[in-house]
């Protein structure tokens, strides 16, 4: 398992490299372990499902072989966008959650997504570091699997609680025919289910893309919008927690705009405080200044998922409104859970545009916009000699390490350098007003590591 990356945004690994059979029945004894020492008074549900990914089912298997244990009872929601078992964990009264994952990943990886009761989130950094201990202890054995199938219930729950996060009425008056790419992923059942409830034409794109939905990985969806005269196409990966648009145009304006729209079209409403946004310390700047328009408060987190989380938790505890998300597309409305959710996404997107009569594009170009520049760079071994050789080579920046290497410049520009948690890769994000010197700076990053 050395291959493995394991960190609060999960476990994911090759299949058949680093992740079998045995690894996912050993995870399983393992979350077992930490769920039932957590829950000593009560039998224990354990709710399971998975995205679309071949080696799935398999894994699936496996996994539930590991978790099945004299007080536990397994919820399977069978194939399940990971929003959707993470509002389950609520709904269905569960006390742990896996989805089987590599959510954003290339095809030939999977994981597992560890969530937990009463929070209802993925796993923080000393919750995983205790599930690797118990994984240190846990034996390749299994039980046969008892399960109760609860996809349809959980889906449906899941649906409708979204769909009371907006006006529905207004939204199906508009009657929008729009594109769905769901990249044949665990989340086009859902999202098919909640724009009919919304009243909208879809023409479904069945295309097999790479997960993530950037703009470069979108032909289909943008000529099917142009095609079918759509208001919107929306994309989703293949776990359904991220989210990208395109407009009427046939134009897609990256990831990071979902969020930007959905905090602009939240902040709108009347609200009885101040509300706070929280985003990552990765996500553009554009988030800044509508939250800085509506007089709002934004907090900033490292990234992952997780921190975003409880940070929004923190903020409901203090009776705040709060709302936010990462600029990958992965909108968070605590209302209805406190992950990403690709459904919230939709549904608010959707608001937005019946609230006015301007299109998607209109809506997008009133918002600020900032030239970003993201790129992976190869991982080889440690990340610190680089991120040093970049802050000496921009001495006029102000750094900080919130989250990796952070430098800020005086006219607003930013660079963001650090370790994936998801892949063996570093992450580099450039923003600038400037695109220019967005890809100067890119170029001078990749001639350090070279």
């Amino acid at each position: 398992m050395s291959g493995l990356v394991i960190s609060y945004s999960g476990v994911r690994g090759v299949v058949g490299q680093d992740l079998n059979a045995s690894v996912a029945r050993r995870f399983g004894v393992a979350f077992r372990r930490m769920v039932t020492e957590r829950h000593t008074a009560r039998p224990i549900a354990l709710i399971v499902g998975r995205d679309t990914r071949t080696s799935g089912p398999d894994l699936q298997a496996a996994l539930m072989q590991g978790l099945t244990g004299e007080r536990v009872k397994i919820l399977d929601l069978d194939v399940a966008a990971t929003p959707t078992i993470q509002f389950a964990l609520g709904a269905l009264k569960a006390q742990g959650a896996v989805a089987v994952t590599a959510s954003h990943n290339p095809g030939q990886w999977n994981g597992f997504k560890f969530l937990l009761a009463p929070d209802n989130t993925v796993l923080d950094g000393p919750q995983t570091a205790r599930l690797i201990r118990e994984l240190s202890l846990a034996p390749d054995i299994g039980r046969p699997v008892v399960r109760e199938n609860q996809h349809e219930r959980a889906m449906a729950l899941h649906v409708a609680r979204v769909l009371e996060q907006v006006d529905v009425e207004r939204i199906r008056r508009r009657n929008f025919r729009v594109a769905l790419d769901a990249a044949r992923g665990a989340g086009e059942q859902a999202a098919l289910r909640l724009l009919d409830a919304l009243g909208c034409t879809v023409t479904r794109v069945d295309v097999d893309r790479e997960s993530e939905p950037l703009a470069e990985n979108l032909a289909a969806l943008r000529a099917a919008v142009i095609d079918n005269g759509c208001a919107a196409g929306f994309a989703q990966d293949l776990d359904a927690d991220r989210l990208a648009l395109v407009t009427e145009t046939g134009t897609a304006p990256g990831e990071e705009y979902t969020l930007v729209l959905v905090v602009d079209h939240l902040l709108r409403r009347v609200h009885p405080s101040i509300p706070v946004v929280v985003k990552n310390a990765s996500t553009t700047r554009a988030v800044d200044d509508v939250v800085a328009r509506a007089g709002a408060e934004l907090v900033e987190t490292r990234v992952g998922e997780v921190n975003l989380s409880r940070e929004l938790k923190r903020q409901m505890d203090q009776k705040r409104i709060a709302f936010g998300g990462e600029g990958n597309g992965g909108v968070i409305l605590p209302s209805v859970h406190l992950g990403r959710d690709s459904l919230v996404g939709i549904a608010l997107a959707l608001e937005a545009l019946a609230q006015g009569d301007e299109p998607l594009s209109t809506r997008l170009g009133a918002l600020p916009h900032y030239p970003m520049a993201k790129i992976r760079l190869p991982l080889s071994g440690d990340t610190a000699p680089l991120m040093a050789a970049v802050e000496r080579a921009f001495p006029e920046a102000v750094a900080d390490h919130l989250d990796g290497l952070r430098l800020r410049f005086a006219d607003g520009a930013w660079l963001g350098l650090r370790r994936s948690n998801t892949e063996p890769v570093v992450r580099l994000v450039v923003e600038s007003r400037n695109p220019e010197w967005v890809s100067q700076v890119v170029s001078r990053v990749q001639n350090l590591q070279a």
